[in-house]
């Protein structure tokens, strides 16, 4: 059975400030962006379905089951890059990523084994053993990226990744997305750019505490 991510009726209230408003809506596999004027609920909506917040009503569903009683399940296939993360500066890109393939449960040479690809393909191969804290605000967001990747999640929730990087680096991450959206939900929240635009099987704007059809 396709997993399928399911919003049913979704709310998020912070205190008075009502941010999404009754959002339904079916995530299944291909790259979706979210849309939308800053401020809007793109970046909720990304943290709710990543299962960094809970909704302030409705519900939210993993393969049929509701959330939380799925949150750890869909945890666990679960590939998550926000905009703003708090690296361990004084880890190296590769002692980093390789801690977090642990929690994940993937044993340390298969998580190497992906890191090198995933940095090769980022454009990190040559700064794998650099330690984070020389990293640029482009590198951090490429490693951010490659973290979200490793295990081949089933859900891959990204906040403005390509935000930051040059045109070069732009590139190979369109790439990368494009291609883990072969198999996986991806939700990507954008400005659309060209390079991964083309490529989403739906776009949905995010306004006015709504989700609709962009």
């Amino acid at each position: 059975m396709t997993a399928i991510l399911d919003l049913k009726s979704v709310s998020k209230r912070y205190g008075k400030k009502l941010v999404l408003d009754g959002v339904s809506v079916a995530f299944q596999p291909g790259l979706t962006l979210l849309t939308g004027p800053s401020g809007a609920g793109k970046s909720t909506l990304l943290r709710l379905c990543a299962t960094a917040e809970r909704p302030s009503g409705g519900d939210i569903l993993w393969a049929g089951q509701k959330l939380p009683g799925a949150r750890e399940r869909l945890r666990r296939v679960l590939g998550y890059a926000p905009q703003a993360v708090d690296l361990p500066e004084e880890l190296t890109a590769r002692e980093f990523v390789l801690h977090l393939a642990a929690l994940k449960g993937l044993k340390t040479g298969e998580a190497d084994r992906q890191f090198l690809a995933l940095a090769e393909a980022v454009g990190l191969h040559a700064d794998a053993n650099n330690r984070i804290s020389g990293f640029s605000g482009g590198m951090r967001r490429r490693l951010v990226l490659l973290q979200a990747l490793l295990g081949q999640p089933q859900l891959i929730c990204l906040d403005e990744p390509t935000a930051e990087l040059d045109t070069d680096s732009r590139q190979r991450v369109a790439a990368l997305i494009t291609r883990a959206a072969q198999s996986a939900i991806v939700l990507m929240t954008t400005h659309l750019e060209d390079g991964v635009a083309t490529q989403a099987r739906a776009v949905l704007r995010v306004d006015g505490g709504r989700v609709q059809p962009a």
